[in-house]
């Protein structure tokens, strides 16, 4: 997790280089993940119940030409993961946690004073947090176990995560954006020490998020106010 906020600082400091600092907003962004994984264990289709959660970030949005591109970097807490057994008495889920870091490319339409539309695409790459074993019935919740991330047979999962992020969504004039996006994990999640054959699990995960930007007041402007 240092590593991660260490990247994502740098990134922030560059950003306050002369020009680039005056162009480039930071947005707080929340909203609900939709997560599962999913794929194939001994030639059969493998896939839990999808799992909701809550997702909290910080983005930054600065502009790469005068034609609406963008490049959006952004740090998410996301809660992934999917329910193992799930009917009318008792819910089980690997409840996963990540600090997923996204490089978006976006594509804005329309003018900068008006509602606009976008779209964008990019990397992904999750950094495992603390995760558990859960468990549901009667309306208590249980902690059952920590999850291991790791390559060997004792481990649940491998640690970091990558895949591709695409969004969309819809950027208001008071600085509130609406955007869906979905992260589609690349990387075999299953311990290297248990793979077998074409075996692999993935993680897939669709969220929803609004995001504020903070004004920019431009440094021409701020000197005419302490006049």
């Amino acid at each position: 997790m240092k590593k991660v906020l260490i990247l994502f600082i740098a990134a922030l400091s560059l950003f306050q280089m002369k020009g680039i600092a005056q162009k480039a907003q930071v947005g707080i962004s929340g909203g609900v993940s939709v997560a599962n994984v999913y794929g194939e264990l001994g030639g059969l289709d493998n896939r839990g119940d999808a799992r909701a959660g809550f997702t909290l970030g910080l983005v930054v949005n600065t502009p790469i030409t005068k034609k609406g591109l963008y490049f959006q970097p952004g740090i998410h807490y996301v809660q992934k993961g999917k329910y193992t057994v799930k009917n009318e008495a008792v819910r089980e889920a690997d409840a996963l946690r990540y600090a997923d870091l996204l490089l978006n490319v976006v594509k804005y339409w329309g003018s900068e004073s008006k509602t606009r539309f976008y779209m964008g695409l990019g990397p992904q790459i999750g950094f495992n947090l603390p995760s558990k074993k859960v468990k549901k019935e009667d309306g208590n919740r249980t902690e059952l176990r920590s999850i291991n991330f790791g390559n060997v047979a004792a481990s649940d999962y491998r640690g970091i995560d990558y895949g591709v992020n695409g969004l969309l969504g819809v950027h208001f004039k008071k600085g509130l954006s609406f955007s869906v996006n979905y992260t589609f994990g690349l990387r075999n999640l299953i311990p290297e020490e248990l793979q077998a054959g074409n075996d692999h699990l993935r993680n897939g995960a669709v969220g929803f998020r609004l995001t504020y930007f903070l004004p920019n007041t431009p440094k021409e402007k701020k000197e005419k106010k302490k006049k």
